[in-house]
């Protein structure tokens, strides 16, 4: 199964702009020169509370529900 893994580019997949500022690198070699990225705030998942005991009985609990669930 294919992971999602980031493009090293800020602007990946998207057409350059009508401009683009350009400079060498150290290697000497033209790199574009992107705008600084704007920051977006994260949000974190509170924790979950924990489960309480199973209420079915001991021979239940390991058996699928009878139908089509699942």
């Amino acid at each position: 199964m294919p992971r999602h893994e980031p493009s090293g580019r800020q602007d990946a997949g998207e057409p350059p702009g009508a401009k683009v500022k350009m400079r060498l690198d150290a290697k000497g070699r033209w790199v574009a020169v992107h705008p600084p990225r704007q920051t977006t705030p994260e949000t974190e998942a509170a924790e979950r509370p924990p489960l309480g005991d199973d209420p079915r009985p001991a021979a239940f609990r390991n058996i699928p529900p009878f139908g089509g669930a699942g």
